[in-house]
């Protein structure tokens, strides 16, 4: 890990066998919100602040150090007074007794969470940056990730289908399978514009667990872009159709709405149980 960007404490502390711990330094406030008279005298213990999630590897890397050489690195999350998490990093010794019995284990903290932020959203730019398909659906531009779409079709003859959801418009043909065609604009509540028949088209894409191909119905296909990860933010819980986008990204254009395929293309919605099958039938 990169140290630079750690805030180091400096704050020296002291582990006994039964679980106590000791620090000597008023800085453990600046870390914890808790003053070190809190743990001294037992008011609050270290694992009572560590994550939950992060309790067993934090034991598990302080056994690992117990048979090896009696040192060991650890990380994990705390969970500060105001209920702030912050990520440590702790660097400590284990001593022992002439028979082996645990004495102390005393070491040094390090407040990390600032590096531990930085790698989140490198991470998060990695995940979410790639080549996106924007095209318009009504007067709203929207992106779906390439690697989901199979090919772009021109606007042809959809053959309905009784007792489906509204916005299933039916099926078409496509070199001998049937791909169930939806009207995204109509399921996303989105008024049209008037676009003319020959530049709508039909964007061909995989459903979520290997269930087929299925059809969104597009306005007009803008463009293959490729967008940053840091281009797009995917803060969307209170955007209007959250339930079915994962991001919001920073085109030329202004703003594309990114799709996630698992949540908008859903099998179980579009397809009938044994309505028909993606081979059609032969002549």
């Amino acid at each position: 890990m990169d140290l630079s960007r750690i805030k180091i404490f400096n704050v020296r502390y002291e582990g006994y066998a039964d679980g106590s711990i000791k620090f000597f330094s008023d800085l453990i406030r600046d870390l914890t919100g808790y003053d070190k008279e809190d743990f001294n005298g037992g008011k609050v213990t270290w694992t009572g602040i560590i994550y939950p999630q992060d309790l067993d590897s934090a034991k598990e890397a302080f056994k690992a150090g117990l048979k090896g050489d009696k040192t060991y690195e650890r990380e994990y999350r705390i969970i500060a007074k105001d209920g702030e998490i912050k990520w440590i990093l702790e660097l400590s010794q284990i001593i022992c007794d002439d028979q082996g019995k645990i004495k102390t284990v005393s070491g040094l903290l390090l407040d990390c969470t600032y590096q531990k932020k930085l790698e989140e959203e490198e991470k998060r730019h990695k995940r979410l940056e790639g080549k996106y398909l924007n095209f318009m659906l009504g007067n709203e531009e929207f992106g779906l990730r390439v690697d989901k779409i199979k090919e772009i079709i021109q606007m042809v003859e959809i053959t309905a289908i009784p007792e489906t959801k509204e916005y299933v418009k039916g099926v078409i043909n496509l070199r001998g399978k049937v791909i169930p065609v939806v009207d995204l604009a109509l399921k996303l509540g989105l008024a049209t514009n008037g676009t003319q028949h020959q530049t709508k088209c039909i964007i061909i894409s995989e459903m979520p667990g290997n269930k087929g191909l299925a059809g969104i119905i597009a306005d007009s296909v803008l463009d293959i872009a490729f967008i940053q990860g840091q281009d797009i933010d995917d803060a969307v819980q209170n955007h209007f159709h959250a339930d079915y986008i994962f991001g919001l990204a920073k085109t030329d254009r202004g703003i594309s709405i990114l799709l996630d395929i698992n949540r908008t293309l859903i099998p179980e919605e579009i397809i009938l149980e044994g309505e028909f099958s993606q081979e059609a039938p032969s002549p």
